[in-house]
């Protein structure tokens, strides 16, 4: 062998060991947290219903799925929150303009419609399984919460409804209790199977709250129990490596391994590899933008994640404080003022003592009287909202009239009196610093222990 062919051959060599160490790494993270492949049984096939916030996510997440449920005789609905019209970025390299009209955006959410159409269609679905709902891009954590009853106006199109002539509900306002009543409409019709919807730990806020959305839906319509897929496609630094590599597994996020999701890898076959690759590329406003990122997706797996419901404890001084825990964060997740851990959550807790609720939020080091620490909350009974909590802990006090706040041993308490008789809720907690947010756990359903 010559000196130039084994210098070749030892740069291939490395060249494998390092793809080799890739996925090894994002594997086998910790033995002890390792991830299933998942083999769906054929009744969860029938009807699956995919759940996306923008077009070209229900692609990337469940490009494959969607193929072997066809493949097994069943049946694909996709509804597509918003059309992803609020992408500047994307209007810019699309369009050629540098300052964007409202018609510029809304032009960008047809040409989305029309690319989600065409790739579905090419997976095998039918063009009267493909619904759009309209809301506003980059507004549905608004709708989620803020603008639940108020009027929200669109960051691109600045329409305060759906401008849309294809929207499952002509003219809808752009508020959260509409998304409601759309996605209980739609899944009281199609009775799904399987629902494959975001991840609550989702770093987009669209894809959260889409969660939320759904999870909310699913809860009130007592259709809980329905097979759910959780899906990831907005992490910091994943899926790594960027491009095309059907060789590899789409692992799971390193950060998520151990916040109570248990992760499965899907199967595909070469095929369906194949397939979706192509599909991708069909989603050529994006390509243009964010290429090696779509790309990643094309994999030989795809991943799914399981979360639970929890339980909220009634205090017990026989317990332990660590099974008060309801909610675990990643660390050094914090989406600004990145360093500072008396603000990055790593778990919350929560037990209820007569009518009184406590949380306690903890965060990677001790927290701080002056940030600001946040609590969200639905009551429920017999799954029907009867209430809301909405509570802020800065300075030393909590910004409800009623209740009390404080810090001990470097933890914030929250205690406030609830007067509902509740039997389940569905909280998150997050820190900001005026009107930014700097960290957020995931939202959790937690039943009331009896």
């Amino acid at each position: 062998m010559s000196k130039k062919v084994r210098h070749v051959a030892v740069f291939l060599l490395i060249i494998l060991a390092i793809f080799g160490s890739i996925e090894i790494s994002s594997y086998n993270y910790e033995r002890k947290s390792a991830v299933k492949k998942l083999y769906p049984v054929p009744s969860m096939y029938q009807r699956v219903l995919i759940i996306a916030p923008h077009p070209d996510d229900e692609t990337l997440a469940a490009g494959g799925l969607i193929q072997d449920t066809l493949k097994y005789g069943g049946e694909v609905k996709v509804v597509v929150m918003t059309n992803g019209d609020s992408f500047k970025r994307a209007v810019i390299e699309n369009y050629n303009t540098i300052k964007p009209t409202p018609h510029d955006f809304l032009r960008l959410g047809y040409e989305r419609q029309r690319e989600t159409i065409s790739v579905l269609k090419y997976l095998g679905v039918k063009e009267e399984n493909i619904i759009f709902l309209g809301y506003p891009d980059k507004g549905l954590v608004l709708l989620w919460w803020k603008n639940f009853e108020r009027t929200l106006e669109s960051a691109g199109t600045k329409k305060t409804h759906s401008p849309y002539i294809n929207s499952y509900s002509k003219g809808t306002e752009h508020k959260g209790e509409n998304v409601l009543k759309d996605l209980k409409s739609i899944i009281k019709e199609y009775n799904p199977t399987l629902v494959v919807y975001p991840h609550p730990n989702e770093l987009h806020p669209d894809h959260w709250a889409t969660n939320s959305f759904v999870k909310y839906t699913l809860y009130t319509l007592k259709k809980d129990q329905i097979p759910q897929f959780l899906y990831i496609v907005h992490r910091t630094d994943w899926p790594l490596p960027l491009g095309k590599h059907p060789h590899l597994n789409l692992n799971p996020p390193k950060p998520l391994l151990k916040t109570g999701t248990e992760w499965h890898l899907y199967p595909l076959s070469e095929e369906e590899v194949e397939k979706k690759g192509k599909a991708i590329i069909m989603y050529k406003t994006q390509m243009k933008v964010m290429k090696d990122f779509l790309l990643a997706f094309d994999r030989k797996t795809e991943l799914y994640g399981f979360y639970r419901n929890g339980t909220l404890r009634k205090y017990n001084k026989n317990l332990n404080f660590e099974e008060y825990k309801i909610i675990l964060d990643p660390e050094r997740d914090n989406l600004r003022d990145y360093e500072n851990g008396s603000v990055d959550i790593t778990a919350v807790y929560g037990y209820v003592k007569t009518n009184i609720l406590t949380t306690a939020i903890k965060c990677r080091n001790n927290a701080k009287k002056e940030y600001e620490y946040n609590l969200n909350a639905i009551l429920f009974k017999d799954h029907s909202e009867i209430g809301r909590i909405n509570v802020r802990f800065k300075n030393g006090k909590i910004s409800s009239s009623e209740g009390k706040g404080y810090i001990k041993n470097g933890i914030v308490y929250i205690s406030i009196p609830v007067d509902k008789d509740f039997d389940a809720i569905y909280l998150s907690t997050f820190t900001t610093s005026g009107k930014s947010l700097i960290d957020k756990t995931a939202w959790r359903l937690l039943e009331k222990e009896k």
